[in-house]
């Protein structure tokens, strides 16, 4: 039998849901203590163990679970099914002091299903000290794997991250050479601490500066290091803003180890800020209108505190996976050499290309529940109305071309132009006219997008200099003091439900835009122009916005906004021209799409990015 999971125990109480069942069990020292008489579940995220997964990727037929504890009691092993229902299938009393072992036969339990146990302490307490799952099929590949963090002016995250990884021997005994790639100007080894870390990983570590060249160009940088590395048949790439737990990227790796062909193995993300909420427990691109997300929308941000693995029928079947995000995943450098390595999109959509890449090549994404980490969640700003609005729209429209099932994308350019009317309704000009770019881009064919990932950002931000609600105010600048002695307190309008809602917003802000801006929101009314309200950010909802002509928007933190003002002339020239531009792409689409189809894998060789990364060193 060979190791496939240990047990994790989380001292922090907001973590606690993630390690034991609610229950009598004192969490202390990475020890578990159920109090004599009392019983405690581990069918929790972390602890209990995803058979299914072993099952269809690994064939597993025979699952171990070895329990180190002391004190008098029973111990129960639980499996479900991929509907939830559960049943004991073993039950031994413990040992007393040392091993307890129990076994149970999962072959064909691919669809879905969990094992886990329960202890019950009989007249003393009962210390379970550890626990591990293994599995009665052996390691298949053995090769290093490389683990590459990609950071970006965050060396506190970078740092705090090299520390775990260091502190743990098994992961350092499973992983060979730990890269950091440092695309920022807050450079990781000028961080507190980064000398004393670095003496502890040794030669293990390597640092590698260069240019910022986006999350493709620094997750690339990490697969392309692999690619050259003799013996390494894998590469664990990490995002920087993230908090690992050694043992939950130990799982991928031996998953990856084990699996019958080489897959990708991704891991969840937590809420770094809500420890047991989970992003997504699996991600797919919808053929409908060709946009990522989870399968079905209740997958989206689920708390295992609130809806634990218990009662959460949903969370009992296997998921399945078009890719996943790259804030964890382990890459094959098999399927690397098979398919290319990331499309120089520098952010969004990156990740999604790739693993859509790799499924048409047979290569399957495995998101595998237990290995996670924490991530600072993306919810507390929408960058889809800043600088990364161009990089939404060009990389999706781009992924589409490389890879839609369905003709044109399915619905993708309707609901992009609707997206675009949305945000002209809501004064967000910038966003607009960035999408304009990237269609245009689009159109024109591939170029050389590598030759500007460096320069892509100055040159966008500066592109926004020319549209007003690009300027930040806070407290002491007249606009923001004037708005947010004024907040709206008009109340919550309706989201409109319905075609028919959706259409009478639109004419009437068609309608609005017909009569000239108030005065607060006239270009050149003077030093008197101030916003007539301030709207909290989540007021701010595009059928809110359409109602004002001058209003500051506030920030996530209050103490920031941006101005937006109805400007009707710059609302009827972008919307003449997304309507062209959408209906160019469409009548356009096949020979778009051949073009850039022809062109993707020259983007993405690696002899290509070995020449970026050598223009954009950093000695």
């Amino acid at each position: 039998m060979h190791l496939a999971q240990q047990l994790v125990v989380l001292d922090p109480p907001d973590r606690r849901a993630l390690c034991v069942e609610d229950g009598p069990a004192v969490v202390d020292d990475g020890r578990v203590l159920v109090p004599a008489g009392g019983t405690q579940g581990f069918a929790t995220y972390f602890n209990a163990f995803p058979a299914s997964y072993w099952v269809r990727w690994a064939g597993v037929a025979t699952v171990r679970l070895e329990l180190e504890s002391t004190g008098p009691g029973t111990v129960r092993l639980v499996r479900s099914d991929a509907r939830g229902v559960a049943a004991v299938v073993a039950t031994s009393a413990l040992a007393g002091t040392g091993a307890t072992v129990l076994e149970a036969a999962v072959a064909g339990a691919g669809d879905g299903g969990w094992l886990w146990f329960e202890i019950e302490a009989a007249d003393a307490d009962v210390v379970v000290a550890g626990a591990q799952w293994l599995v009665d099929v052996a390691p298949r590949r053995s090769g290093e794997v490389f683990l590459s963090i990609t950071t970006m002016d965050k060396p506190e995250f970078c740092v705090a991250t090299l520390r775990r990884l260091a502190a743990s021997e098994a992961l350092r005994a499973a992983v060979g050479t730990v890269l950091v790639v440092d695309q920022g100007s807050r450079r990781v080894v000028d961080h507190p601490g980064f000398d004393e870390v670095a003496a502890a990983l040794g030669t293990q570590l390597r640092i590698v500066e260069q240019d910022n060249l986006g999350g493709s160009g620094g997750f690339t940088r990490g697969m392309l290091e692999a690619l050259d590395r003799d013996g390494a048949d894998a590469v664990l790439i990490l995002d920087d803003d993230v908090e690992v737990e050694p043992e939950a990227l130990l799982r991928a790796v031996r998953f990856h180890q084990a699996a019958r062909t080489p897959v990708v193995v991704g891991g969840h993300m937590l809420d770094l800020h809500r420890p047991t909420v989970l992003n997504s427990f699996s991600e797919v691109v919808h053929e409908r209108g060709f946009q990522w997300g989870p399968p079905r929308m209740e997958q989206q941000w689920h708390d295992l505190g609130a809806g634990p693995l218990r009662s959460t029928p949903w969370l009992h079947e296997r998921g399945e996976s078009d890719f996943n995000g790259w804030w964890m995943c382990l890459l094959p450098t098999t399927v690397l050499r098979d398919i290319g390595l990331s499309q120089p999109m520098f952010l969004k959509w990156d990740d999604a290309e790739l693993g859509l890449r790799a499924r048409d090549a047979g290569h399957p994404t495995v998101t595998l529940p237990g290995a996670a980490l924490w991530h600072v969640a993306w919810t507390d700003k929408d960058d889809t109305v800043e600088w990364q609005a161009y990089l939404h729209v060009r990389n999706r429209v781009l992924a589409a071309l490389l890879h839609a099932r369905r003709p044109r994308g399915g619905l993708l350019l309707p609901s992009l132009l609707a997206t675009d009317l949305k945000l002209l309704l809501s004064m967000r000009y910038y966003a607009v006219d960035l999408h304009l770019r990237a269609l245009r881009e689009i159109l024109d064919g591939p170029g050389d997008l590598h030759a500007g990932l460096a320069g892509l950002v100055p040159e966008l931000r500066a592109h926004g200099a020319a549209f007003a609600e690009t300027t930040t105010y806070r407290a002491g600048d007249a606009p923001f003091d004037a708005a947010a002695a004024r907040p709206w307190t008009g109340g919550e309008r309706p989201k409109p439900a319905g075609a028919g809602a959706l259409a009478g917003l639109a004419l009437r802000g068609l309608a609005r835009h017909l009569r000239p801006a108030g005065r607060g929101a006239r270009p050149g009314a003077g030093s008197s122009a101030k916003p007539r309200h301030a709207l909290r950010r989540e007021q701010a909802t595009w059928w809110e916005l359409p109602h004002h002509d001058s209003v500051l928007v506030l920030g996530a933190d209050g103490a920031s906004g941006v101005w937006l003002r109805r400007r009707p002339r710059t609302f009827f020239r972008l919307a003449a021209a997304s309507v062209v531009a959408h209906l160019r792409l469409a009548v356009r689409w096949t020979a778009v799409s051949a073009r850039w189809r022809e062109a993707a894998p020259e983007l993405a060789a690696p002899e290509t990015w070995r020449a970026t990364f050598a223009r954009h060193a950093r000695h």
